[in-house]
């Protein structure tokens, strides 16, 4: 009974003396949940909003899908609640106290991590609640809100426990403060941080990556409970997988039974020292020389002119040799022991050396991937103008059409000539070049990322330089096919339920002229999406070869989701309007809505040329008024929203057409076609 007495009591004076920390809490979640809330629902209804977007929009809010607040609570407040809580391990005098006193040292540990979790838990569910009390009076409080608010706070609670067990691993590895924060940064951050430099890495020296995920990547991303928490983030508003809660709370156990074992194990004088555990003290030494090194070998990598390997190895000597004279200093206390343990900093060198050499050698044949075709369970194709790594969500119809592409000989022919014909890169004093395979040089590049899925489960992604020109011989003769039109244009496999859920329809002329079409008829934005589908599925390499578009269609999904870019250089969101859709323009006339294919003489009262070549190349910029000379280069005008990418552009010159209509002036920016054009 005594022993219970005095449990509570050390208990109940831990909560004094840590007081200020969920009392920071406490403020943090006030400021972000009640007063951020009334704040919120003041702006919407202020603004008009219709009472079911402000429910959704309000629900969005608690569950931290609107604000990134929630996230920053729960990260800090673990990292926060850890440290105050086991600080006391890295003083002999706290130490020596309360293991004097009579009561089992386990009970003294898991009594704080109950009063951490509570320092966490009760300001949260506390201002959840009054969050809920200033929705009452706007009658937006609902039940399926309640549910989702309160399925957040569990999985926040999951994570903030599985980020606050790992600082308290860290403090009971260390005897030092400083340490501690040293090892709870290396336990939470150092997989991330490395994920990004294999990343780095990656897109240095391999020429077709076009992922921001390789496969060692996603499996050491599991290894941190940070990128773990992010990684799950977005399901956090929705329902929450089963998996996420089963290896969470293994996770948890796992870590709950680590630490205990080792704060049983952790021997009352290692306060004071720098580890508590002298090889496990190493192997983080070892871990963060590693991280240094690989960091200053891609910094010294990337700010030299040619990217020299030489100066990433002197990166690699300076930021192991900085890293370990830093860390024996904070270890052994003394300044005389800087370079202690070189044998430490000559694994760290080694490790590095073998990392860069394996990217720097291509050992893995990353670059030299290309899968057979009897391999491939599907196959997708998406052009850009520049690297935009990404991975994209497919519905199952383009699923389906990306398998039929897998087994279509012509589509794996047009990516094994992309393959074939990938450009080398050469970094120079001027700029980047691109060459050839036989060795001449290509001014107007393409990036090409290919999706291929496996047929053992994989998912591998690879991008390819390539010249322009070639580049659009091979994408027009894919637009033959239905199957490629499906895997690029989300819009083509739409079902009628998610055709009614798109909010907006703009068009654009080529003098950016726009209109928005159905506003608030759901129905008829349906019907006119499945009439320009009619016609998109029509699309053809003919068309595309003798047709330039005449207006641009930009649509938007609710819950604020964007269509994802079509590919071939479209900007995200749009679909291009040629003069053959008939169809669609019959409609469109209906709406009053005109596209016309070029601009007219009458309205065009000048162009400015810029960043146009003269004959010495030299850049100058020309401004053009006189009627005759604008007639002559109308022909030559494309207008850049309405540009599909399949136009043959002189990149040595740029033009800014004014024109005048309704009494207004507009300027709009234009490409220019090759072509004789007139030298004025």
């Amino acid at each position: 009974m005594k022993s219970r007495i005095l449990s509570f009591s050390i208990m109940k004076e831990n909560f004094k003396k840590q007081l200020w920390a969920p009392a920071l809490l406490t403020l943090g979640f006030f400021l972000i949940l009640p007063v951020a809330g009334m704040v919120c629902l003041e702006i919407l209804q202020s603004r008009g909003v219709e009472q079911a977007e402000i429910i959704k929009d309000y629900t969005g809010f608690l569950t931290g899908v609107e604000l990134p607040f929630l996230s920053i609570m729960t990260v800090g407040g673990a990292i926060l609640n850890g440290i105050v809580g086991f600080s006391w391990l890295h003083s002999r005098v706290k130490t020596d106290f309360y293991h004097s006193l009579p009561i089992r040292r386990e009970k003294i540990f898991l009594q704080q991590i109950i009063l951490g979790f509570l320092y966490f838990a009760v300001p949260y569910l506390v201002n959840l609640a009054l969050a809920y009390v200033v929705a009452i009076p706007g009658g937006v409080l609902r039940g399926n809100m309640v549910r989702l608010s309160l399925e957040c706070f569990l999985y926040q609670c999951l994570f903030y426990m599985l980020i606050y067990l790992t600082v308290v691993l860290a403090m009971l590895l260390t005897g030092k403060t400083l340490v501690g924060l040293m090892g709870a940064f290396v336990l939470t951050f150092y997989v991330p941080l490395l994920d990004l430099l294999i990343q780095g890495y990656a897109s240095a020296f391999f020429d077709t990556y076009a992922s921001r995920q390789l496969i060692f990547s996603k499996f050491m991303g599991g290894l941190s409970p940070v990128m773990a928490y992010i990684r799950c983030l977005p399901d956090s508003s929705y329902e929450i997988p089963a998996s996420v809660w089963g290896l969470g709370l293994l996770a948890l156990a796992a870590l709950l039974a680590l630490s205990f074992f080792l704060y049983r194990k952790r021997p009352s004088e290692a306060a004071g020292r720098a580890m508590a555990f002298f090889r496990l003290g190493k192997g983080i030494q070892y871990l963060m020389e590693v991280l240094v090194a690989l960091a200053f070998g891609l910094l010294f990598y990337s700010i030299t002119v040619h990217s020299s390997v030489t100066w990433m190895a002197f990166g690699v000597l300076l930021g192991g040799a900085l890293c370990h004279g830093i860390m024996e200093v904070i270890y052994e206390g003394d300044i005389r022991r800087v370079m202690a343990h070189p044998w430490m900093l000559g694994a760290s060198v080694v490790t590095t050396a073998l990392v860069v050499g394996i990217f720097w050698g291509d050992l893995l044949g990353y670059d030299d991937f290309f899968p057979k075709q009897e391999s491939l369970k599907s196959l997708g194709v998406h052009v850009w103008e520049y690297n935009n790594p990404s991975e994209r969500e497919y519905s199952a119809q383009q699923l389906e059409a990306m398998e039929n592409q897998a087994q279509d000989p012509h589509v794996y022919e047009a990516v094994q000539a992309f393959v074939k014909n990938k450009l080398e890169r050469r970094d120079t004093p001027w700029g980047v070049m691109w060459l050839r395979p036989d060795g001449t040089e290509v001014e107007e590049i393409r990036f090409v990322q290919v999706e291929y899925g496996l047929k053992n489960g994989r998912t591998t992604y690879r991008g390819y330089y390539v010249d322009k020109n070639a580049c659009r011989e091979q994408l027009m003769s894919l637009y033959d096919s239905v199957d490629y039109k499906k895997a690029v244009y989300p819009l083509a496999t739409l079902t009628e339920e998610e055709l009614e859920k798109v909010t907006d329809v703009e068009v654009y002329s080529i003098k950016e002229e726009g209109w928005a079409l159905f506003e608030g008829n759901a129905r008829a934005r349906a019907d006119f999406l499945k009439t320009y589908r009619a016609d998109l599925m029509q699309l053809d390499a003919d068309t595309l070869e003798k047709e330039s578009p005449i207006g641009r269609l930009e649509l938007t999904l609710e819950e604020e989701t964007s269509f994802p870019s079509s590919g071939d250089d479209a900007s995200p969101e749009a679909y291009y309007i040629y003069p053959s859709f008939s169809k669609t323009l019959a409609e469109l006339e209906k709406q009053n809505v005109e596209l016309p294919e070029e601009f007219l003489l009458g309205e065009v009262t000048r162009i400015y040329l810029y960043d146009r070549r003269n004959r010495d190349g030299d850049s100058e910029d020309v401004e053009i008024r006189d009627k005759d000379k604008i007639k002559e280069m109308l022909p030559y005008l494309v207008s850049s929203g309405c540009n599909n990418g399949f136009q043959d552009i002189n990149n040595e010159m740029n033009a800014l057409v004014t024109v005048r209509k309704k009494g207004y002036d507009m300027d709009v920016y234009c490409d220019v076609r090759r072509g004789e054009f007139p030298d004025f």
